[in-house]
C-alpha cells in the first residue's frame, strides 16, 4: 500500500471527498482540515483514478532525516 497527500479544491467539502474515496475503495487515514489535506492509502495507481476534488496528489516520501 502507498500513502498519498491530496491538497482539496475550494469549493469542495470533505464529505463529498470522503464519500468518493470510500466508494473507490480507498482509505483514509487523516484529514487535516485547516490546511485542507486528506492522508489516504491505496494498492491502485492513483494515474488512473478520477480525482477531480484535489488540486494535487503527492505519495508520501519517507526520504527525510534530521
Amino acid at each position: 500500500m502507498k500513502t498519498y497527500f491530496g491538497v482539496i479544491k475550494d469549493g469542495i467539502s470533505f464529505k463529498e471527498v470522503k464519500t468518493k474515496l470510500s466508494d473507490s475503495g480507498i482509505k483514509i487515514l487523516k484529514h487535516y482540515s485547516k490546511l485542507r489535506i486528506v492522508k489516504f492509502e491505496t494498492d491502485k495507481d492513483v494515474s488512473e483514478i478520477n480525482f477531480d476534488f484535489f488540486v494535487s496528489i503527492e505519495e508520501e516520501k519517507e526520504d527525510f532525516f534530521i
